[in-house]
């Protein structure tokens, strides 16, 4: 079915920032710009491109892959459904980027830029029970009777972005630094869907016939849709004319984000002086603030009102042969007293949130970085369609140099999971893994994700201009840094 399309879309071909390891860093260069634009200033180089780079991040309690990871071979590899009572989530944010350049104009600006293509996926249902014993939908209604009403959510969205970075300093004294950065993206929609479903209850009763357990429907709402371009792909036709068909209907759109970057400089000694060094730094950011449009494909529908009598064999029979969305719709038809087709445009808001990143120096390669990441998109309340991110909090130990790094990220996510992840950089190549269970485990594939990218820099640092920064005498950085001498 094309919802079932637009899922494959969303958590397979498109490859968001999460390059969490280097967050914080002086050596993330241009994917910088989207954990903070601006944090494309404070970087020792006059530029870098990064021609690939890409990430993937997804999470479920739903399900388990079996006898899978990273280092084994995925033959005997299977999907088990979870068991248990709890509230169901999927989460996946994905991307590829493609020839992603940052350019410093001069000691107080840089810009970066490039394009990426980007998606976002979650689902999340009611408190419900799964066993697997559960073979039936009267197996499934009997031990979720206490659990009403019943009901599930989610959205998935993937657009391809251009996007335009600028960030300056905004003051500098010689001791700390002050940037701003805003990035500019002008969005191409590829595809998005949502569904709601709501308020469904149902009654136990025994079948007089049957003498068995039966389970009579008794209310429900169901509200679905998706993009209509989505309904023009076609198997029977190339590739490039599905491509051609599929981004003809298309709407552009554009998206935003701003940041600040305050950095307090470290005291020039003689051990480990050099102009981009800092003692710690705070940076603040709302990404990703707008929205995609798209229209309804001509097949998205609300039901409501249900017709007496349905019960579950009657539905389990309407719906074991459903081979595509029009079949769908004709079964739904024939349970609820309305069905309405769904028209015009409706709005996917990308996953809008604070993020707060802190950055501490502890000796001349070694580091620690905390970063928070809260929600702003649900503020908007009412009944917006808008993506969820995964992210919440992570703390990333890391030692680098200007050839090498060692990452250790620790994250504790939005859905309670905590992550240990590792990353390594050796010259352009950086390559990191958000969960070891990935690796080790091989039951965790589920929850978890990978990322790579490739960035070229040059081999010489652009020092800051000798003289830009006040020169202090030895009693002035005394006062500075040790203020009770």
């Amino acid at each position: 079915m094309a919802i079932g399309l637009l899922c494959c879309l969303c958590t397979i071909s498109g490859l968001a920032q999460n390059y969490q390891a280097i967050n914080g860093s002086m050596y993330a260069g241009s994917l910088a710009a989207g954990n903070n634009p601006a944090s494309i200033v404070h970087v020792p180089y006059a530029w870098d491109v990064t021609p690939l780079a890409i990430q993937l991040k997804h999470s479920s309690n739903g399900y388990t892959i079996q006898n899978y990871s990273l280092l084994s071979s995925p033959a005997n590899a299977s999907i088990v459904a979870t068991n248990g009572v709890k509230n169901r989530f999927v989460m996946a944010n994905q991307n590829l980027r493609l020839m992603n350049a940052r350019i410093k104009l001069n000691r107080t600006s840089a810009i970066a830029f490039g394009a990426t293509i980007r998606n976002y996926l979650h689902g999340t249902s009611s408190q419900t029970n799964y066993q697997d014993t559960v073979f039936s939908l009267a197996d499934f209604l009997r031990i979720n009777v206490n659990r009403q009403p019943l009901g599930m959510q989610g959205a998935a969205s993937a657009w391809g972005e251009l996007y335009g970075s600028y960030a300056t300093t905004v003051m500098d004294d010689g001791y700390r630094l002050l940037n701003a950065g805003i990035t500019l993206k002008l969005n191409r929609q590829l595809g998005g869907g949502y569904t709601r479903a709501e308020g469904i209850t149902y009654l136990p009763y025994t079948d007089a016939v049957t003498n068995r357990q039966s389970y009579l429907l008794t209310q429900g709402r169901l509200q679905y849709g998706y993009s209509s371009n989505i309904d023009l792909i076609d198997s029977g036709r190339s590739a490039e004319v599905n491509t051609k068909a599929f981004l003809k209907d298309a709407y552009f759109g554009v998206s935003a984000d701003i940041g600040i970057e305050y950095i307090f400089l470290a005291a020039p000694d003689e051990t480990e002086a050099d102009e981009y060094s800092y003692t710690h730094k705070i940076a603040v950011s709302i990404m990703d603030i707008g929205g995609g449009r798209y229209r309804h494909s001509s097949r998205s529908r609300l039901a409501s009102s249900v017709k007496q009598g349905i019960n579950d064999t009657l539905i389990e029979n309407k719906f074991k042969t459903i081979n595509n969305i029009d079949d769908f719709n004709d079964s739904l038809s024939t349970i609820v007293n309305s069905m309405q087709t769904l028209t015009g445009d409706f709005v996917i808001y990308q996953p809008t949130r604070l993020v707060i990143n802190a950055d501490h120096r502890i000796t001349n390669q070694f580091f620690i970085n905390a970063e928070l990441s809260l929600p702003l998109a649900s503020l908007a309340g009412g009944n917006i369609i808008y993506l969820k991110d995964i992210n919440l909090l992570a703390i990333t130990p890391r030692w680098e140099t200007r050839r090498l790094g060692a990452y250790l990220p620790i994250s504790f996510n939005s859905r309670k999971q905590l992550w240990v992840g590792a990353a390594f950089r050796a010259g352009p190549l950086l390559l990191g893994i958000h969960n070891f269970g990935n690796l080790f485990s091989k039951n965790s594939m589920q929850n978890g994700g990978l990322y790579l990218a490739l960035t070229i820099r040059p081999g010489k640092w652009a020092g800051r201009v000798k003289g830009d920064s006040p020169t202090l005498n030895k009693k002035q950085l005394q006062h500075l840094y040790c203020p009770a001498l």
